[in-house]
């Protein structure tokens, strides 16, 4: 299975979200559950509206669609157009208040940053940056303890290996190739996927929770 398709361009910006679990019901309930929160004050009809407030409209409508799939065994990914550096760790973080499984959250923001962070029952586990100076970031360095009780111990090496990468685009793609899960990806990224990936991007399954 190829996950990661050749080499970045610069302004390429994802978030993506892995619950470790088969679960996929208990992660759907979950997800209907946050979806409800976020959506509490905003919602209605996008009927009638023109212009900007159609876009905005139309953007938080698909906000609530989600695109779920298990690739890999015992881990269930989720992709959503709202998800990037910044918000899908906010996310992350909620959706593991409504799921007793742990949560990771990926994020890459222009090869200037990236992130990784663990959550369990609303708290954050660990965390991950990668940067290469260009934004003045507080460091943040992942306990490789908590990260291979969760995601494996026999990854231990490896992952301390990963955390040591100078470099925001390599970090994540050898991050990928290690758990073999989708990481490099966005959702709007799923129609657009060359002929060879298609074969992996078909199972996706779309949650519209509109």
């Amino acid at each position: 299975m190829k996950l990661h398709h050749g080499g970045s361009l610069m302004g390429t910006k994802f978030g993506n979200m892995h619950v470790i679990t088969s679960d996929k019901q208990a992660v759907l309930t979950a997800l209907k559950e946050v979806n409800a929160e976020r959506s509490e004050s905003t919602g209605g009809s996008t009927k009638g509206l023109t212009g900007f407030e159609a876009i905005l409209a139309e953007a938080e409508r698909l906000r609530n669609v989600y695109y779920i799939v298990e690739l890999k065994p015992g881990w269930i990914s989720i992709l959503n157009d709202s998800f990037e550096w910044g918000t899908v760790e906010l996310i992350g973080e909620y959706l593991s208040e409504f799921i007793n499984e742990p949560v990771l959250t990926v994020s890459y923001f222009d090869d200037d940053v990236a992130e990784i962070n663990l959550y369990r029952n609303g708290s954050l586990l660990t965390g991950h940056i990668w940067s290469n100076g260009t934004y003045e970031l507080d460091e943040k360095e992942a306990d490789t303890s908590f990260l291979s009780q969760h995601l494996g111990h026999h990854y231990l090496s490896k992952l301390n290996e990963i955390l040591h990468m100078d470099d925001c685009e390599e970090a994540i793609t050898a991050l990928e190739e290690l758990l073999k899960v989708p990481l490099w990806i966005h959702s709007e990224w799923l129609q657009g996927m060359e002929k060879e990936e298609e074969e992996w991007v078909q199972h996706y399954e779309r949650h519209d929770f509109n």
